[in-house]
């Protein structure tokens, strides 16, 4: 009994040390790259600047979705968007709250 109990006040004060890893999903999506986006550029020029979209939208050829998350270890988690139409595979609108926290109309 006398070993019972400091065994299992350690596995207690161990527990509470938990590390937590960073944790990145989608795609890295900087200020510059947001910047030099600009409706008139073709598909394949938007791909060779932002690369391949992680989430790809099955209903629509015509729109393209770029999502960045971020969780802190022991933080909140963060999400960066960007959402491209094409017409003819010519960009013709972007939003989102990366593009628009960086580039002013």
């Amino acid at each position: 009994m006398k070993k019972i109990i400091p065994a299992l006040l350690a596995i207690l004060l161990l527990s509470a040390c938990v590390h937590k890893i960073d944790i990145e999903q989608g795609n890295v999506m900087t200020p510059e790259m947001a910047s030099h986006l600009h409706t008139g550029m073709s598909l394949q020029q938007v791909k060779n600047l932002m690369g391949n979209p992680v989430l790809v939208n099955t209903f629509s050829d015509n729109r393209i979705d770029y999502v960045y998350t971020f969780k802190k270890g022991h933080g909140d988690m963060t999400e960066k968007h960007i959402t491209l139409i094409f017409r003819g595979n010519i960009l013709r609108e972007i939003k989102g709250n990366m593009y628009s926290a960086f580039i002013k109309n």
